[in-house]
């Protein structure tokens, strides 16, 4: 037997994070859809930068909507909606396993937003606004003489093995022989430089709202700064803090912050520290769903994944609500993980319709089960 037995494609209820963005869909949640919504369209229409904190309990949908935001087409829908130019939006994982967590995160920032890719947009950006106007962008926006120069090679590049040099330079790579090819002086190791560096990709692919209307970065699990050694969190936020504050328009950032036991939101500020909770007024609350959300979520789900012409496994609405009132505290993740066991069970017992019988039946196999 296969999902098809229960009318389904496939199994709607994933346990990790898909890879293909045909698969990454939205299902209930319409609150904090909205709420996410109406904030990007807030930055894709006007210019000012903006931290936004996602919070939430753990498994609440903070990371799916990191990537359904920026691998989907949705944000694309939002911006033709508003008839604007393109948004970009990348998700990074908070850094935490280097002693160099400046470095990290670009080489992160880069992993998301290819150097390739880079090179390609300023082109098209010398194309819109003239080599001299983007000349002059670079001065105003580097901040830093070897990074304005850098940007200025960049443009200038149309040599693959030159653009590799200067690739291993921006990644780190000091050796005299690349220095000398490039003629510029070591750099990109203060981090100072790297909030520069990355401040000035995203002012100008988003000046004036020419090339993108805004750029959007999801930092998630940031509530993992707390079990970085102190010296390197304070690191970390001083660096986000410079790069916010060279990054005056056309930004945001969105923290993804899991609510830990015992947590106010009055403790923010300790993990955030001042600079950035100070900066962060915007705040986006996952709360967990309701019975009545949670069997909205399920039903939505699963007909997304419903073969054309066949019905929902689950007899009928009541049974889903009989599962879910048996759940204890709720979370979109821990609906995944219940009812992806349950058709998983289904399978193994062959079962074409699940009924209270069959939930009966193998709650010992659904360990959210509460009594």
């Amino acid at each position: 037997m296969n999902y098809e037995t229960l009318g389904l494609k496939e199994n709607p209820f994933r346990l990790t994070p898909p890879l293909d963005p045909k698969e990454i869909v939205w299902a209930g949640m319409s609150e904090v859809k909205s709420k996410l919504e109406k904030r990007i369209e807030l930055g894709i229409r006007t210019r000012p930068s903006r931290i936004i904190l996602n919070w939430g309990s753990y498994g609440s949908g903070k990371t799916h909507a990191s990537l359904y935001f920026s691998k989907t087409d949705r944000l694309q829908e939002l911006t033709t909606k508003l008839d604007a130019k393109p948004s970009k939006s990348i998700k990074i994982t908070l850094p935490r396993s280097s002693s160099d967590i400046v470095q990290e995160f670009l080489r992160s920032f880069l992993g998301q937003y290819s150097l390739e890719e880079i090179y390609s947009d300023f082109q098209k950006l010398k194309d819109e606004v003239g080599e001299e106007q983007l000349v002059l962008m670079i001065t105003n926006f580097s901040n830093d003489t070897v990074i304005g120069e850098v940007f200025k090679t960049l443009i200038n590049t149309e040599d693959d093995k030159y653009f590799n040099i200067l690739k291993n330079y921006i990644y780190g790579d000091s050796t005299k022989s690349t220095l000398n090819s490039l003629e510029l002086p070591y750099g990109l190791k203060n981090d100072e430089q790297v909030a520069n560096f990355i401040a000035t990709i995203i002012n100008c692919v988003t000046y004036e709202k020419q090339h993108y209307s805004s750029f959007i970065i999801w930092l998630d699990e940031f509530e993992d700064i707390d079990t970085i050694k102190k010296i390197l969190a304070d690191r970390f936020t001083t660096f986000l803090r410079q790069f916010i504050d060279k990054t005056p328009n056309n930004l945001m950032l969105f923290l993804n912050f899991t609510q830990k036991a015992f947590m106010d939101r009055e403790d923010l500020s300790i993990s955030l520290g001042e600079a950035l909770s100070s900066r962060a007024k915007l705040k986006i609350d996952f709360e967990n769903p309701t019975t009545d959300e949670a069997i909205a979520y399920v039903k939505e789900l699963s007909n997304i994944y419903l073969i054309e012409d066949k019905e929902l496994p689950f007899e009928d609405d009541a049974l889903i609500k009989y599962v879910v009132e048996h759940m204890g505290n709720l979370t979109t993740r821990k609906i995944n993980e219940t009812f992806s066991i349950i058709l998983e069970m289904a399978l193994i017992e062959e079962k074409e319709k699940i009924d209270q019988t069959f939930i009966d039946s193998i709650q010992d196999e659904i360990i959210a089960w509460e009594e």
